[in-house]
């Protein structure tokens, strides 16, 4: 059964089409047509157009709070000015003949992991995705958590210091890409703006400022793991995104949670991290996992917890 999987991020959409042994073929993304819902779901549409002949399903793995069974969105996250409060799922159904899933992405990496990779043989567990902010996925018995209003892992918009309630200051703001690149530009007092390659090849060259920034960011985000951990207290961390790949992210998390032990007033057992599988593939694998638990042989419902 071959499945289109349609990864769509805020300026880019991704595509592939995925087969039962995982295999992907027919990689590609283009930028999609925002400006109004219409020409959105034209967009999509085409997609579907170029492919139709070849797969039996599409499988979306989407920004936003989107109802697990049905298709509705809540909110469309970078879509959010076309998509917001409407069935998606029907409005495309008269533009795509064919079966279809919807997915929260970050959820959509968590079912990635759960299905084939790195959670596979985890019961309970929280993936966190690092990138332009940060995607959350809570997983208990195995079963990806949405919540009673469908926004379970919303994490990016924990806030962070509660002296401020603007965007810099929330978990996504401070530990998103974003916020890495803020710390080092202000530790070297310049403008410039990095890449995440750059900077941990700064790193890895010994620059002493840039050490210090990616200890800070390091600092703060065991933090906010640590809170979590003390929240859910899950059996691992898994964590996706652009830096998940570095080595250095888990040994300077390691030396962060040598610090909070000996500082924190309360300190439960510190967390297992580990990095996730699928990397860039992730959304659209788990799209994929996602599908064959709604329409293929051993049908499954995403319980709501």
């Amino acid at each position: 059964m071959k499945i289109l999987c349609v990864d769509v991020g805020g300026t880019s959409i991704k595509h592939g089409i995925i087969d039962e042994k995982l295999n992907i073929t027919d990689k590609g993304n283009f930028n999609p047509d925002g400006s109004t819902l219409e020409t959105y779901v034209e967009s999509l549409g085409s997609l579907y157009d170029q492919y139709k002949d070849q797969v039996e399903g599409m499988a979306f793995s989407m920004p936003g709070i989107i109802h697990p069974e049905n298709g509705y969105f809540y909110s469309g996250g970078a879509y959010d000015r076309i998509v917001h409060e409407i069935n998606l799922k029907e409005i495309l159904e008269k533009r795509i003949p064919l079966p279809m899933s919807f997915e929260n992405d970050a959820k959509a990496a968590g079912y990635a992991e759960l299905g084939y990779g790195a959670l596979k043989d985890y019961n309970d567990a929280i993936l966190l995705t690092l990138g332009w902010a940060i995607g959350g996925c809570l997983i208990y018995n195995h079963k990806v958590v949405y919540g009673k209003h469908y926004s379970a892992g919303e994490v990016s918009f924990v806030n962070a210091d509660y002296h401020y309630t603007d965007f810099a200051h929330t978990f996504a703001g401070i530990n998103g890409s974003r916020g890495l690149l803020k710390k080092v530009q202000d530790k070297l007092e310049t403008e410039e703006k990095y890449t995440g390659k750059e900077i941990f090849e700064m790193i890895k060259n010994g620059n002493e400022k840039v050490k210090e920034a990616f200890h800070e960011f390091c600092r703060e985000f065991a933090i906010q793991v640590y809170n979590l951990n003390i929240t859910f207290d899950p059996e691992v961390f898994a964590i996706g995104g652009g830096i998940s790949s570095q080595k250095l992210l888990y040994e300077e998390l390691d030396k962060c949670y040598e610090e909070l032990e000996k500082e924190m007033f309360l300190f439960v057992r510190r967390p297992i991290i580990i990095p996730c599988v699928f990397g860039n593939d992730a959304n659209m694998i788990g799209a994929y996992h996602k599908f064959m638990l709604q329409h293929g042989k051993n049908q499954e419902k995403p319980v709501i917890i």
